[in-house]
């Protein structure tokens, strides 16, 4: 289950620019490349290729290494190694575990690359570079260090269309808004979603109901209509999308971790609610561009009373750090137990 953010995020990486740079200067020696964003990531390198030794396969001026721990000799082989009928040769270092990496010579190999010589580094998915460490660093001086993070607002949105286009089908803007919502922002765990809509829907405009019939829930979307529930005191409703999460394939502390960060989000509505914010204050708060996802929250925290937030936070709290006693009470009966501590709460306020 990917990991909900909470506060100011990074900026979401501009990707058109990143490709025009590609394309108005060329390939640079070295790329230290990761994010959770594995579509672009991947589009990116097949670029990088292309510029370096064209589209067609080629045996002699690429060489690919899948290894946490390359050898540095392995390293300067392929650094090393003469373009054969081209101008540019294409390295690609796949899985590198660039934070456990305390060889000096590996490091002066990256500081010391062939003018007709690129380097892809591609980190593990999950992973993340320690930028406190020293070869992280030089790394970084050398070359280019690029965080694939999710798209959002238009450029997702229309990458969503244009999608959808190409299966044929127009789609409405508050679909699309509706996709992002329940199926989240990465394009690799989109393109299944559209194809599957594209398939089921019969005729040429998929509107926000068919998505929300047909597309796949993340645990965020389940966790967020289980509070929708709550706040309109409809708790079977709730208790049926508890059991939604709880059949799926999150641990029981994942889905209490994404219950409470749902909750903290409602809480920063409430608050902003309180003070007279709009909806950019909110954005800002719960470091998001999307506008429908903030106008829903805001919806959603005005149902309930501040003081049954603020309960349901010291409630999520409490369950997430409480130590389970052996043989008393499952992690799957704790978070059950606290749907319904927290259903009092918004019953009484």
């Amino acid at each position: 289950m990917a990991k909900p953010s909470f506060g100011k995020r990074e900026a979401p990486l501009d990707y058109g620019a990143l490709v025009k740079n590609l394309g108005d200067r060329g390939p640079e020696k070295l790329y230290l490349l990761w994010g959770e964003e594995d579509y672009l990531l991947t589009d990116f390198v097949s670029r990088l290729r292309a510029a370096c030794v064209g589209t067609a396969e080629d045996e002699f001026n690429v060489k690919r290494m899948d290894c946490p721990a390359p050898t540095a000799n392995d390293i300067a082989e392929a650094l090393n190694a003469m373009p054969f009928f081209g101008d540019r040769t294409f390295v690609e270092l796949r899985g590198f575990d660039v934070n456990k990496c305390r060889d000096e010579r590996t490091a002066a190999l990256f500081t010391d690359i062939p003018d007709w010589c690129t380097v892809v580094i591609t980190l593990p998915t999950g992973a993340e570079p320690d930028g406190r460490l020293s070869f992280i660093k030089q790394l970084k001086a050398a070359g280019k260090a690029v965080n694939f993070t999710a798209q959002t607002g238009a450029p997702l949105n229309n990458w969503i269309v244009r999608r959808f286009e190409a299966g044929g089908k127009r789609i409405d803007r508050d679909a699309v808004d509706r996709l992002v919502f329940l199926s989240g922002d990465l394009m690799n765990r989109l393109i299944p979603e559209i194809a599957k809509i594209c398939g089921y829907v019969s005729g040429d405009r998929v509107t926000a109901q068919d998505v929300e019939k047909l597309a796949h829930h993340i645990p965020e979307a389940d966790a967020f209509q289980m509070t929708e529930e709550l706040a309109r005191r409809n708790y079977d409703g709730a208790a049926a999308k508890l059991s939604e999460l709880l059949a799926g394939d999150a641990e029981p502390v994942e889905i209490m971790g994404v219950i409470g960060w749902q909750v903290r989000q409602l809480y920063a509505a409430k608050i902003a609610e309180k003070s007279g914010r709009g909806a950019p204050f909110l954005m800002e708060i719960l470091g998001t561009s999307s506008e429908y996802r903030a106008r829903k929250l805001a919806e959603t925290a005005a149902r309930f009373s501040l003081g049954a937030l603020t309960n349901g936070v010291r409630l999520c709290a409490e369950y997430a750090m409480k130590p389970r006693e052996s043989g008393a009470i499952t992690d799957a009966e704790a978070v059950k137990e606290f749907l319904i501590r927290f259903a009092m709460e918004t019953r009484h306020a």
